[in-house]
């Protein structure tokens, strides 16, 4: 029988192949065919598919010659981001002004890390005291009543720190600083009708901007250098004078 048929038929019986196992005597001589199982003749098949790759070895690296790397491929180098400063930003500026109405005048001072004390505010009542007798004789700044209520010219105080919020996403910085200073300036001399500002300390003047101040502003010495040092009143009246006259 020929061969591909009968291999044909045992495939049609599902029989994968079919061979005798001795040579059985006056038969034949049956042809020994290798048997490749289906899982190996798919491998060959799919080895067979696959088209040849030839490697190139590297070519030594010659002396003083350096290595391409991968972002050098095509002549195109990846951008690099530039690397963040670890060097700290500037430190936000620490402060606070104390700011006394008394009298017809804004008194504002700045606080060098020590709390405010009651002989600076009674200091700055009796140099307001001082101004409204110098500007009216015969007048006087009542502190307190027969009825025990406190009068309308009695030293009223409030007090900025700087910074106000702890936000570091916000602006800390000096200008920041100072704008907020004007805006609190600006709104206590609106508030009491103030008719002039007094900037006790070379400290205090720094912090404010004058060009936000529409009042006659003067400067002298601070209430802590003038209890200190006594002798600084002279100086500090002669500064004040022209809050006398200012309208």
């Amino acid at each position: 029988m020929n061969e591909l048929r009968r291999m044909a038929y045992l495939d049609a019986l599902g029989i994968d192949s079919y061979v005798s196992r001795t040579q059985m005597p006056g038969a034949a001589v049956t042809r020994r065919l290798a048997i490749i199982p289906a899982i190996a003749r798919a491998v060959r098949t799919a080895t067979n598919d696959v088209p040849s790759v030839q490697v190139t070895p590297a070519p030594r690296e010659a002396d003083g010659a350096r290595p391409v790397s991968d972002n050098q491929v095509g002549n195109q180098a990846t951008p690099q981001l530039p690397e963040k400063s670890s060097q700290p930003g500037p430190a936000a500026p620490r402060f606070s002004l104390v700011a006394i109405v008394a009298g017809d005048w804004l008194w504002l001072e700045e606080l060098d890390g020590m709390p405010l004390t009651t002989q600076q505010v009674q200091l700055v009542q009796a140099m307001a005291q001082a101004l409204v007798q110098k500007r009216e004789p015969g007048a006087a700044i009542a502190t307190e009543t027969a009825a025990g209520h406190t009068d309308a010219t009695r030293p009223q105080v409030a007090q900025f720190d700087w910074p106000i919020h702890t936000n570091q996403q916000l602006d800390l910085g000096a200008d920041a600083a100072r704008a907020s200073v004007a805006g609190f300036v600006v709104r206590r001399l609106e508030q009491h009708g103030c008719r002039g500002l007094v900037l006790l300390g070379q400290s205090c003047a720094v912090r404010v901007p004058l060009q936000e101040v529409k009042l006659l502003t003067v400067s002298t010495a601070s209430t802590a250098q003038i209890l200190a040092q006594p002798a600084l009143k002279r100086t500090v009246w002669r500064d004040l004078l022209p809050l006398v006259d200012a309208q």
